[in-house]
């Protein structure tokens, strides 16, 4: 699967994963705070095996990726834009949550990209998802 093809099918989720984790998984792999647009805001990502039986090593390598990932100003617009031209209907997002589902997005882009370079691609199967909510003030 072409990485612009992961990149829609991740944004596609994103607006459903970035509300829907927060009360299902307990406490979060990974939480922090952000500014966006003069607003705070805060994201939590959890990492969640999805198969019976997922080798030591991915488990590892995901929580790596996952505790060292830093989102330059390039992945953020990147996903900002990603997120823009997948989005459906015409319903506008706000500048500040689009800029914040796309930290989000970056984080678990930087996650899945680990994975695949250890030998963990997403296709056919993925080992390990990475759930995540945001929220800003």
């Amino acid at each position: 699967m072409g990485k612009l093809a992961l990149r829609w099918i991740a944004a596609c989720s994103v607006m459903f994963l970035v509300s829907a984790c927060g009360a299902a998984y307990g406490a979060p792999d990974r939480e922090e705070n952000f500014t966006v647009q003069g607003r705070e805001c805060s994201a939590r990502w959890w990492l969640e095996p999805l198969a019976d039986e997922v080798p030591d090593e991915a488990s590892s390598v995901a929580s790596h990726a996952l505790t060292n990932s830093v989102v330059s100003p390039a992945e953020l617009e990147e996903w900002k834009a990603t997120i823009l031209e997948s989005q459906s209907g015409d319903k506008e997002i706000p500048n500040h949550r689009l800029e914040s589902y796309a930290y989000v997005e970056a984080v678990r882009a930087d996650v899945r990209s680990e994975l695949d370079a250890a030998g963990y691609p997403d296709a056919p199967t993925r080992l390990i998802e990475v759930y995540s909510d945001s929220d800003c003030s």
